[in-house]
This record gives C-alpha cells, structure tokens and sequence, in this order.
C-alpha cells in the first residue's frame, strides 16, 4: 500500500471515529492524531531550507550530498559565457581572482552583474538549475505569473473596472462606457545569500558544485520568495506586500468560534466569477488538518481524493499546501489562513535578470560578538544575489479566510 492509499485509509478512519462518539476525550485526541497523520501522508512536510551558516555546516552537508543520487557528474557548461569556464568550480575560482581563466588556460572575460554588489553573472547552466530546483520546491513558483524584467524599476498596465453593458431601446442612445486602467509599479529589491565555504570544498572534484550550490542557494530564495509572496507585510520590515496583507484583498471572518462549512462557501464565494474562475486555495498544513472533517450541506466531506488526473479538492475547488503561511495569526496567536484567487493571473513574480555571485577571501563578519574572518580561516564565502519584485497585481482578486 502506498503513501496515497495509506492517507486515504487514514481519512476514513478519522471519518469513522468523527461519526461515532467524538464526546470522549480519548477520540477526540485520536481524531486528532489521526488527521494528523492523514496530511502528513497527503502532503509530507517540506524539508526546512536552512542555509549553513559555517563552513562546518556545509561540509556536513557536502558530505550527505556526496553520497545522494543528485550528485551526477557534472556536465561540462556549454553556453557561450559558460563554456569560457566549464564548469562552477572554474568559473568561482576565476571569479574569486576577479579575472577570467577558462578550462584550456586562455583568457574568459567575466561578465560584471547589473546588480549593487558588485558581483559577477552566473552562467546559464548554473542559474537554469537553480530555477528548475526553485519550481520543485516552492508552489508559489509553479502558482505565480513569473515575468522577467530588464531594469530596476517598470509599471504593468492594470484593469480597474469593466465595460458595462445593457439593454437599451430601439432609437434610444446608447451607452457609453470604457474601462478604467490604473499601474503596477514594479521596483526589485536584491534578495542575498552568503555561503561560507571551505577551500577544500572547492577543490573536491568529487562533488558536482554546480547542483551542490544550486540546492542550497535555490531551497532558500524560494521558500523566502514563497513566504513574502503569501505573507509578507511592509509594515513587518518585508521588501513586499503578501496576498495575507494585500491592499484590497476581501476578508472573510468565521461565522463562529471555529471554522464551519459555511466559512469556506463564503470564502470561495467572496470573489465574483472573474476572479474565482480558475482559482486556488492556498493554506497551512494545521489549515489543511482543520478542514478534513468538513462537511457540505449535503452531508458530503467537502475533502475529496484525487480522481483521474485530477487533483485533490476542497469542495472541488483544487488547492495547495505552504509551509509559509502562519499558523499564529490573531490575537490570540492561534489562527492560520486559506488565501482564495487566480494566482497565476494576479500574483506576479519578476526576476531581474540573472544571479550574481560576489566570492571573496577576505571577508569577516561578527557572530556572538566574535570576529570571523574568511582569510585567517582558509575559506571561501559566495554571496549570491537575485533582485527581484513579488507584487499582487489586484488585491479584489484574493479573498482571505482566517480561522481555526
């Protein structure tokens, strides 16, 4: 029986226990422990992108890699700036030197980022890998619009209102309406990661650094793009409005001390049919939980498995699951979210060209009020950067539900 099957089996058992004698407080914990155990199999948690924060750290990690199936051999880099290298050993030490040496030994210019840091750009092969791992891990990267930009700042057309239309007279004039347009301005902001590394790890032939790095480096911005996307609050010190805290976003309260079914029929009904064609629910895991023992007007758990080529549903309506959203929202810290829209019309995530990296040896830096110093250390540290803007295009878009 797989992971599925055993989820399924678990819901049912939970469906069973909630119908029979839910007063008794041993069911009650068992109900609880039993979906519990429903979401876990349905949506295993995602594994908490820490970036290492010492050379030791990263060794250890190193060494775990080593031994994985993603440490293929690494593919010599092909595309015109990355064939100057190789490879990402090549291109760090030649960019660690701050000049370009390419795998034959003749000069390989490297290409100065667009950036503040002063870092240089990474090859294709490097950055495609990290996009790729980025879509993996982060839903908001396969939910969003992403469309690039080419400066530090743009505006993107947006509709405010519709054409109205009606019935008029014969002879009679008739109306006149136009659509209003307002924009959105876009202005990236620089989203950093600082990798301290071992000389000795850049000398490890054994260790395919281009999908080594790739890991660490995508893992990280994509849970923290995911996280300002969904929740992310200006006012809370964030680069950027989430949809949690979106202007103009349609707020849903319970109908009573927890959530009901009627909570959810009027989140999804919140939006008008242009908005809501399409959507999807965003929640938490402990949202997820909450909401398996729902049932509709018809007696019907409103949770239901995936069919065909289906997915699961929340009263049909298809959802996805972050870790990103918070599961201590209210006054009393014991609220989670489900955030209701057509993300991939209206969340918008912009890159701004490729990721720069800046290496140095001579790098130091306080922690717990000691001075660490790449240079009297024998380490390399790589600070990666992608400038970026997360923006919700229209908040009426969105509906929020928060409940518990």
């Amino acid at each position: 029986m797989n992971e599925y099957d055993e989820a399924v089996k678990s819901i049912s058992e939970l469906r069973k226990t909630l119908e029979t004698r839910l007063d008794d407080c041993i069911t009650r914990e068992n109900a609880e422990k039993i979906a519990e155990d429903a979401v876990r199999r349905l949506h295993p948690p995602e594994k908490k992108a820490l970036l290492p924060q010492t050379p030791e750290d990263l060794a250890a990690r190193a060494e775990k890699f080593r031994t994985g199936a993603a440490n293929a051999p690494e593919k010599p880099w092909t595309s015109a700036y990355g064939a100057k290298f190789g490879n990402m050993r090549n291109f760090l030490i030649a960019a660690r030197e701050h000049y370009g040496m390419s795998a034959d030994g003749k000069a390989a210019p490297l290409a100065e980022g667009g950036g503040t840091g002063g870092g240089y750009l990474v090859p294709a092969e490097f950055t495609a890998e990290v996009v790729r791992i980025m879509g993996d891990v982060s839903v908001i990267m396969q939910l969003a619009n992403v469309i690039p930009m080419s400066g530090w700042k743009r505006h993107l057309p947006k509709q405010l209102t519709n054409v109205a239309v009606g019935w008029v007279a014969e002879g009679a004039a008739r109306p006149v309406t136009n659509p209003t347009f307002g924009q959105i301005e876009q202005v990236a902001k620089v989203l950093a990661a600082v990798i301290k590394c071992s000389d000795e790890l850049l000398r490890d032939s054994a260790v395919n650094l281009t999908a080594f790095l790739a890991e660490i480096v995508a893992e990280n911005m994509a849970l923290e793009i995911e996280r300002v996307a969904l929740a992310g609050s200006v006012s809370g010190g964030d680069p950027f409005d989430g949809v949690l805290n979106g202007s103009g976003v349609n707020q849903v309260s319970m109908a009573g001390a927890s959530v009901c079914f009627d909570d959810i029929a009027s989140l999804l009904f919140s939006l008008n049919a242009q908005y809501a064609r399409d959507g999807v629910i965003a929640l938490s895991r402990t949202g997820l939980k909450k909401l398996l023992a729902l049932k509709d007007t018809t007696g019907s758990y409103i949770w239901q498995p995936p069919a065909g080529n289906l997915p699961a549903t929340l009263w049909n309506t298809p959802y996805v699951v972050s870790s990103q959203i918070p599961t201590n929202l209210g006054t009393g810290s014991d609220l989670t979210a489900a955030l209701f829209g057509r993300f991939k019309n209206y969340l918008i995530v912009s890159p701004r060209q490729q990721l720069e990296v800046r290496v140095s040896q001579d790098a130091a830096d306080w922690v717990d009020s000691q001075l660490q110093s790449a240079f009297m250390s024998d380490q390399t540290w790589l600070r990666f950067s992608q400038a970026l803007s997360v923006d919700v295009a229209y908040g009426a878009a969105f509906s929020c539900l928060k409940f518990k």
